[in-house]
């Protein structure tokens, strides 16, 4: 114990910074947000070891023990809406389906019984109308939903 003790009594604040590069490493490696907190507490008390803290090595353990108490419990509060902000941006990332809707497609051949095929993009799909309607050659559709690989159109505007 003794050793311990002489260790944080000697212990430069840089050490603190050390200590925050490797628990930012473990939470990269994890992605837990477990280890996000206490780099963070690691960080604050290496800056407050410049000058305050100077050598008193209990409350520096102290400080590090309530940071990061205090942050894992309030930080998350204020770091989900931001992480939600930056997620509904792309929305749609991984949804191929739902990036098509409010596009505008051209009908490939008259449709049937509200059933036909349209060219969106250099691909030909499966559609029908919303409401039953047939739509000749040539015309413009807006696809409003889609299932599956079919996609459902309405008259564009």
């Amino acid at each position: 114990m003794e050793d311990f003790v002489g260790f944080v009594q000697a212990m430069p604040f840089w050490h603190w910074w050390v200590l925050a590069i490797v628990l930012l490493t473990i939470e990269l490696l994890t992605g837990s947000t477990y280890f996000l907190w206490p780099a963070v507490a690691a960080v604050l008390v290496g800056f407050l070891t410049l000058w305050p803290l100077d050598g008193a090595w209990q409350m520096q353990l102290i400080l590090f023990a309530s940071m990061t108490v205090v942050l894992s419990v309030f930080a998350p509060r204020y770091v989900k809406p931001w992480l939600h902000k930056t997620r509904a941006d792309h929305m749609t990332l991984n949804e191929r389906g739902e990036q098509k809707i409010g596009r505008r497609a051209t009908v490939d051949g008259d449709f049937e019984n509200g059933v036909g095929k349209v060219h969106l993009g250099d691909t030909l799909w499966l559609a029908e109308s919303e409401t039953g309607e047939d739509f000749s050659a040539g015309a413009q559709v807006e696809i409003i939903r889609t299932e599956g690989t079919k996609v459902f159109v309405k008259a564009a505007r």
